[in-house]
C-alpha cells in the first residue's frame, strides 16, 4: 500500500486542497529519503515500516516548515532502523 496525499491530509486533519502539491512534494521526497536511507536496491513497499516511516516523516515536513531543521523524527529513524534490519536480514 503506498501512501497518497489523501492519507496524509486525512491524518492531519486538512479538509482544504491548496496545499495538495506541496504534500505532494514532501512525500516524493520522504519516500526517496526513506528509500536511499535503507537500501538503493531493495522494494521496500512490500514492508509496513516503510509506508508508516514515510507518512510520519511527511507529516512532519508539512508541520514544520522552517529552513534550519536539522533533526530526523525519532519514529522515522525507528522505522528506518528496522527496515535496514529486515533488509539485511
Amino acid at each position: 500500500m503506498a501512501v497518497t496525499v489523501d492519507d496524509i491530509k486525512l491524518s492531519l486533519r486538512i479538509d482544504v486542497t491548496e496545499d495538495d502539491p506541496m504534500i505532494k512534494s514532501y512525500l516524493d521526497a520522504a519516500e526517496d529519503y526513506v528509500q536511499t536511507a535503507v537500501s538503493k536496491s531493495e522494494d521496500l513497499t512490500i514492508y509496513k515500516q516503510y509506508d508508516f516511516a514515510v507518512s510520519l516523516l511527511t507529516q512532519f515536513w508539512y508541520q514544520n516548515r522552517v529552513t534550519d531543521m536539522t533533526k530526523t523524527p525519532y519514529q522515522v529513524v525507528s522505522m528506518i532502523q528496522q527496515l535496514r534490519g529486515l533488509v539485511t536480514g
